[in-house]
């Protein structure tokens, strides 16, 4: 099998670097969406209805100012016994009138987009909710993996412990010696074997004494 093809662990690393910075962007975006969200559907389900609820109390006081002012103008009598023009009066009341009828439709106009914002809004969650999977799981379980990556090509590159040197140079130096003793014992086994040979130091000599001694009484015995 092939070994491992390990060019650049640091590699791993900066692409580890790069998911972890872009979980983060992408968690912030999520964040500040969720955070806009609620704060429009704050503003539409309760800062906008009241406000157009107060806006409808004093608008309808306004037209009812208005009515009051045409109509007392209307039925004032001027000392030359004409009519005095109302024309201002009736302004000032079809403004007051328009403004209140703004104000009604605003009203009904946030209870309407009150409904399909929340509509909106869950529609929105259900489509970000794998990309939150993605967020808060699978970028994580990405950044472990790369973590563990490169911890193990990391130990596979590495060079040998100081231990482990340690205890081969022991054992080396361990074979060394027997094999010194080894040669020892032989050259050892070797100078015994030539001093029981003799003062000259060879086999032959002994055996020849040997041969000699046998023969002495031989001829003792014949003499």
């Amino acid at each position: 099998m092939d070994g491992a093809n390990v060019k650049s662990i640091d590699a791993i690393t900066r692409f580890k670097a790069t998911i972890a910075a872009a979980r983060d962007d992408l968690a912030r975006a999520l964040a500040e969406a969720d955070s806009d969200i609620d704060r429009a559907q704050l503003w539409i389900e309760r800062e906008a209805p009241a406000y157009w609820k107060r806006q409808l109390t004093l608008r309808a006081e306004e037209v009812t100012v208005c009515k009051s002012a045409l109509y007392r103008k209307q039925v004032t009598v001027s000392a030359k016994d004409s009519k005095p023009s109302v024309v201002d009066e009736k302004k000032a009341l079809q403004r007051a009138q328009a403004r209140l009828a703004e104000a009604e439709a605003k009203a009904k106009a946030c209870k309407r987009w009150a409904t399909t914002f929340q509509r909106e809004v869950i529609l929105f969650k259900g489509t970000m909710s794998a990309m939150q999977t993605v967020v808060e799981r699978d970028l994580p379980m990405a950044v472990a993996l790369m973590n563990r990556m490169a911890d193990a090509l990391a130990r596979y590159a590495a060079p040998e412990p100081v231990e482990l040197q340690s205890m081969l140079k022991a054992l080396q130096e361990s074979a060394e010696s027997t094999r010194r003793t080894g040669s020892g014992d032989a050259v050892d086994a070797a100078a015994s074997v030539d001093g029981d040979a003799g003062p000259d130091g060879s086999v032959e000599a002994i055996q020849g004494e040997a041969s000699g001694s046998g023969d002495a009484p031989a001829d003792g015995g014949a003499a």
